[in-house]
C-alpha cells in the first residue's frame, strides 16, 4: 500500500513537471533525427524517447537513484533491475506530455515512431498531435503509427471471444483506468487522421516491414495491431 501510495505520488509530480515545462523544445541533434513519441520502455539505439512518463522523468538520475525508484515500479513485472536501469541510462529520454504536441523546432525531425498511442487520446488530441508532428518533420520525413486495429477486435467478439475484445474498449476494473482507449481507428479512419494533418503516401504496412529504421526491435504486438507509414 505504501508503494502504491509512493508510486502515485511520483506520477502526480511527473504531471505537474510536464505542466510547467509544456512549451519548450529540446535540441534534435544531429540527423538523422529519430523520435519515439510515447516511448515507453520499448526504445532503440539513436533514438529520441519522448515519455510523459516518470522513468523519462528520472532517466539523467544518478544509478543510486534508479535502484530505488525501480522498488516503487509497475516495470518490475517486465524488467529486471539491471535491465531497467540499463535502458534508462543507455537511451535518451525527454519528459513529455504529447498532449502539448511535439517539442521540437519547425522541421528538424526525419523519423517520428509512434505505437499504441494515439488510443489513449481523444479523437481532437490525436489530430493536434499529428498536425504537430507534421509541423516538427522535414520535408519528406517519415512518420510511423501503431495502433489497436478495431476490425481485429470485432473480429474476437463475432468469433465468440467476446470478453477479450471488450477489453479494447471499456476496462475490467478500476485498476487499468489510467490505460484505457479514448478512440479507436481502423485503417480508413487513420488515414482520414493522417490526411487531415497534412501526410501524403498513406500506406498500410505489417509488422516489422516498413521503411522505418529500428521495427524489428521497436515492433510488437502484431496481431493486434494497425501499422501504418505516410510522408511529409
Amino acid at each position: 500500500m505504501v508503494l502504491y501510495a509512493m508510486a502515485r505520488l511520483f506520477d502526480k509530480a511527473a504531471i505537474f513537471i510536464a505542466w510547467a515545462r509544456k512549451r519548450r523544445r529540446v535540441s534534435a541533434g544531429d540527423t538523422p533525427v529519430k523520435v519515439n513519441l510515447g516511448s515507453g520502455l520499448t526504445v532503440a539505439p539513436g533514438w529520441i524517447n519522448v515519455d510523459a512518463s516518470l522513468n523519462a522523468l528520472v532517466s539523467g538520475f544518478p544509478s543510486f537513484v534508479l535502484n530505488r525508484l525501480y522498488d516503487w515500479s509497475d516495470n518490475r513485472q517486465w524488467y529486471s533491475r539491471s535491465e531497467y536501469i540499463s535502458i534508462l541510462k543507455s537511451h535518451r529520454f525527454v519528459h513529455h506530455r504529447l498532449e502539448y504536441g511535439v517539442p521540437f523546432e519547425d522541421e528538424t525531425v526525419d523519423v517520428i515512431y509512434s505505437s499504441h498511442v494515439l488510443e489513449h487520446m481523444f479523437r481532437e488530441e490525436a489530430e493536434r498531435l499529428l498536425r504537430d508532428a507534421f509541423r516538427a518533420l522535414r520535408r519528406d520525413g517519415l512518420i510511423r503509427i501503431a495502433v489497436p486495429d478495431v476490425e481485429h477486435a470485432f473480429r474476437l467478439f463475432q468469433q465468440g471471444a467476446k470478453e477479450q475484445a471488450l477489453e479494447f474498449f471499456f476496462n475490467r476494473s478500476r485498476a487499468g483506468y489510467w490505460n484505457h482507449h479514448h478512440y479507436m481507428y481502423d485503417f480508413d479512419l487513420l488515414k482520414m487522421l493522417l490526411e487531415k494533418a497534412g501526410f501524403a503516401q498513406i500506406e498500410r504496412m505489417t509488422f516489422r516491414e516498413g521503411n522505418v529504421p529500428d521495427i524489428d526491435i521497436l515492433d510488437n504486438r502484431p496481431d493486434e495491431t494497425l501499422f501504418v507509414e505516410a510522408r511529409k
